[in-house]
């Protein structure tokens, strides 16, 4: 390992401690609202699927759940644990347990804070999101910091997506079918500009279509892998708690594991996958039609609970199956793809295909539209035009390049707005008490 990889690698560790550190302060904060609110949560999810009241500019609070889901289940959900595993070991999954649990009460707060600060503009046109409440909180530079940055990463976040999209459409695994990567890049750079320009009453309508089949279509696959399996559970777990507390040899000979590489990898690809703490969840549930807040941060929870859950599941598969070892497949979907071809043969191929391609899709709407709104905080409404292409541009870009530089750039981007947007969380305990109490 170099000095700049061994730099960088202390650099998120501490990172995810602050991330960590953060989201636990909250659960302490909101007496853990995860586990007091549960049977509120399912009541929540039961009355916002009856509720499809809307405005001119907003959208129906199941709806707004729906376009925050199709961000955080994502590529990010079923390739982040097979990377954290391979560069951390398998005791990184134990880090995406403790983001989804922790991060969930970090999403309520985000959220809740969201719908309370939004802006609505004479037109009806509602502007919302982390700007509006880090500007109360700490201060309007630190705002527009976070849409500044927001802006730049929320394309990148597309770009991954996109990256994995192409790369399994150019697979030498589809054989003669394959895409060139040329091709499917413009093809998915231009639908999306078409998409955008809709605005987020199209992208909730196709976020909301979207997300029941490819996560009905994606956890009967793996939960078919997993029954297969049971009688591997417990060697698996035993190889997750002893990397974690120890360094793991991989087949390669390479030594991975440790506490420090769980969390860096574990707590870093988790808030990657759920998004927890981060605040672009609370975009899209800015825009939903309610007057109640907690309503909709408790609703919120549910996303990153099962943003966690896939994850964890999609790490364990890649144990079971071994592919996570393999020196011979490209980091990436294409271990997904191996898991799934040893139990569907080329039918396996084929699902990871299209659940790929709706994961994919789906977050890339959602997260173009989040970026959007960063943009808006920063200009005028006429102007978003110009970010939509820009976003088309680097979807376009970044499908090209290779997996692991957009994977790095994005890492070292989410710094810049993890920091201060978790730093907002933490003094919202102090200068908003009643949260707490809710």
């Amino acid at each position: 390992m170099n000095v700049f990889s061994l730099i960088s690698d202390y650099m998120l560790f501490g990172l995810s401690i602050f991330i960590l550190a953060g989201s636990i302060f909250i659960s302490f904060k909101t007496g853990f609202i995860q586990l007091r609110f549960l049977p509120k949560l399912l009541k929540a999810l039961r009355a916002s699927k009856q509720d499809q009241k809307e405005g001119s500019h907003t959208i129906p609070p199941f709806k707004a759940l729906f376009t925050a889901m199709s961000t955080t289940l994502g590529i990010g959900t079923i390739v982040g644990p097979i990377i954290a595993i391979r560069w951390g070991g398998p005791g990184a999954l134990l880090g995406f347990i403790l983001t989804a649990f922790f991060g969930s009460a970090a999403t309520y707060l985000e959220v809740v804070l969201s719908v309370k600060y939004r802006q609505r503009l004479p037109s009806g046109q509602i502007l919302g999101g982390p700007m509006q409440y880090l500007k109360h909180i700490i201060s309007p530079g630190a705002a527009k910091w976070y849409a500044i940055f927001g802006c730049i990463l929320m394309s990148a976040w597309s770009a991954t997506q996109a990256n994995q999209l192409v790369s399994i459409l150019a697979s030498p695994l589809l054989g003669k079918y394959n895409i060139p990567s040329l091709l499917s890049a413009g093809v998915v750079s231009i639908t999306i500009f078409i998409i955008l320009m809709g605005g987020i009453k199209r992208i909730s309508s196709i976020s909301s279509k979207l997300i029941p089949p490819m996560f009905i279509i994606y956890m009967v696959s793996i939960c078919f892998i997993l029954f297969s399996n049971i009688d591997k559970f417990g060697t698996v777990f035993h190889t997750i708690f002893q990397s974690a507390f120890s360094p793991y040899a991989m087949a390669s000979g390479a030594l991975v594991g440790g506490v420090i590489s769980a969390l860096r990898w574990g707590v870093f690809k988790g808030t990657y996958a759920t998004e927890a703490g981060v605040g672009t969840q609370a975009i899209p549930h800015s825009m939903a039609e309610t007057n109640d807040p907690n309503t909709q941060g408790i609703l919120a929870m549910f996303s990153t609970f099962t943003a966690g859950f896939v994850s964890f599941l999609s790490g364990f598969v890649a144990l079971i199956t071994d592919t996570w070892q393999d020196p011979g497949l490209p980091l990436g979907i294409s271990m997904v793809a191996a898991s799934f071809k040893i139990y569907f043969s080329y039918i396996g191929v084929a699902m990871v295909l299209v659940i790929t391609f709706l994961f994919a899709f789906g977050t890339i709407l959602g997260n173009s539209y989040n970026g959007s709104q960063c943009f808006l905080y920063l200009t005028a409404p006429k102007k978003i035009k110009y970010y939509y292409a820009g976003t088309a541009l680097t979807i376009f870009l970044g499908s090209l390049l290779e997996t692991k530089t957009i994977w790095s750039l994005i890492d070292f981007g989410l710094i810049f707005l993890v920091v201060p947007h978790m730093a907002a969380l933490i003094l919202s305990m102090y200068k908003q008490p009643k949260i707490a109490h809710a």
